[in-house]
């Protein structure tokens, strides 16, 4: 896709916007010019870092990833063992 055809269909988005979206997206795009230098931007880094945080994130799910218990059930099962422990004691 060409600049001029990004810019029409962005046009074209924005035509069809409400006034609370557009002021929202306003901020966003003075957020982006303040935060992100135009030379030090670099699309491939910021595809790499995401692909490294969605491993960070898979990798923190660890063996309960697969599980189907429900955190109630979980809670649950974890109130039983306290109660166990403490008529243990």
């Amino acid at each position: 896709m060409t600049r001029t055809e990004l810019q029409q269909r962005i046009i074209q988005k924005l035509e069809a916007m409400e006034s609370n979206k557009l002021a929202f997206l306003d901020s966003i795009i003075d957020g982006l010019n303040f935060y992100i230098q135009p030379q030090n931007f670099n699309f491939v880094s910021i595809k790499n870092d995401r692909e490294k945080n969605n491993d960070l994130i898979k990798s923190l799910r660890g063996m309960a990833s697969g599980s189907t218990l429900r955190s109630d059930e979980f809670a649950r099962m974890k109130q039983e063992e306290i109660d166990w422990e403490d008529r243990s004691q």
